[in-house]
């Protein structure tokens, strides 16, 4: 029998009943669609944490103190945190542009009746040019402010938003809450938008000079974290080697024992981010992928219905001279059209959720063409996978059987 006939006793059949194709359809759409919603939503994470970290360049490097551990337990006799003189020390190596120091913690803000949980960095004037910090308003706080512990704050565009969200927060008083610590703070600036991403958000922050954080709201001298601007990428081997023999010798670790700190390079930072943004989209194509398999075994279960309803058009077309390889090719091809028409419809329904989740959410979504194209042909393939042993059963039907079955 010609391909071509096969093909269209298969559509005569699938629209002999529009409804229960539809419904049967319907697990593969949602599956394919959210198929592409998750690795879109995972390829806009990766893209948006990628773009964060190498818009601060390729030359930074981050010294974070941290405790000797041995079998899993720490020696905090051995450790030793960061401070200013470490960070002074780190300033006279050659090959080191800038340094900047931060404090980081949670507040809670408050002005008047509105309010927000938010981050808040204590750091130096040569953060803002460190991290490309750009201000829509106002200005960044200079080094007198610095050594005059004064209570100046910069906003992160979405904690000025939510904490002003009718006039200029410039000039405008905030009061930060640490636990049962209380200050207020004048606002001097706010920084310019950069999008959430997830990770060390900018526009939900709030920066304030690194020694009103240590003597003011968390009451400690020493350093969260040192950020290291090296003047090229040729030279990040070589200073990360001097700083950490200066840290060695500054913080008395003998030779054989681990350092209580340490350095991260910007690279390794931004390739460590990537392979996690990547897990995380796998791990979400995985879980959308579990609805396709649902509408797979939708597909089967329909298709040996339809089995069981015509089987005595099976014996008779078998009866008349049908080959056992039409009537598998018959239902499987029935099988496959509603798979494909269902990814069809499924890749429409993506697009336009991914478009809803970049109009009404704080997450971008990324479509990108392997996500498309891995959602049709997963489809197709849960058409044929799924399709096989009904369309087996089909041509396996005896014709006298068949003929006799009422």
């Amino acid at each position: 029998m010609k391909f071509g006939r096969i093909l269209k006793m298969a559509l005569r059949a699938l629209t002999h009943n529009k409804s229960r194709s539809f419904l049967t359809m319907l697990g593969v759409i949602i599956g394919v669609a959210a198929v592409i919603m998750m690795l879109s939503v995972g390829a806009g994470t990766q893209a948006a944490v990628t773009g964060r970290i190498s818009s601060l360049g390729t030359n930074l490097l981050m010294i974070q103190p941290g405790n000797v551990r041995a079998g899993g337990v720490a020696l905090s006799s051995q450790a030793q945190s960061l401070t200013m003189e470490d960070l002074e020390a780190i300033r006279s190596i050659e090959g080191v542009k800038s340094v900047a120091p931060t404090l980081s913690g949670r507040v809670q803000a408050v002005v008047s009746s509105n309010n927000t949980n938010t981050s808040v960095v204590g750091t130096t004037p040569e953060y803002q040019a460190l991290m490309n910090i750009k201000l829509s308003q106002g200005i960044f706080f200079a080094q007198p402010e610095v050594d005059q512990w004064d209570k100046v704050a910069v906003l992160g565009a979405t904690v000025a938003q939510t904490l002003f969200p009718e006039g200029n927060p410039v000039g405008q008083t905030v009061q930060l809450v640490v636990n049962q610590t209380k200050a207020v703070f004048r606002v001097i600036g706010v920084m310019a938008s950069k999008g959430g991403t997830g990770f060390s958000n900018q526009d939900d922050q709030i920066i304030v000079p690194i020694t009103t954080a240590q003597k003011i709201l968390f009451g400690r001298s020493t350093l969260g974290q040192i950020n290291v601007e090296v003047n090229s990428v040729e030279q990040m081997t070589d200073v990360s080697s001097k700083i950490t023999q200066i840290l060695r010798i500054r913080h008395n670790i003998a030779e054989g024992k681990s350092d209580d700190f340490s350095i991260l390079n910007q690279q390794d930072l931004l390739e460590t981010m990537s392979s996690v943004a990547a897990s995380f989209t796998t791990l979400l194509a995985g879980i959308a992928s579990i609805s396709l398999l649902v509408g797979g075994i939708g597909i089967m279960n329909i298709m040996l219905v339809s089995v069981t309803e015509r089987t005595r058009e099976i014996g008779l077309r078998k009866a008349i001279g049908a080959l056992q390889r039409d009537i598998i090719i018959q239902f499987l091809l029935e099988a496959v059209i509603l798979s494909t028409f269902g990814g069809i419809l499924g890749i429409i329904l993506g697009f336009g959720g991914s478009f809803l989740i970049n109009s009404w959410g704080n997450t971008t979504a990324v479509i990108t063409a392997d996500s498309v194209l891995l959602g049709f042909l997963f489809s197709v393939a849960v058409g044929v996978f799924f399709g096989f042993y009904p369309a087996q059963k089909a041509a396996r039907l005896e014709p006298i059987e068949a003929l006799r079955y009422e």
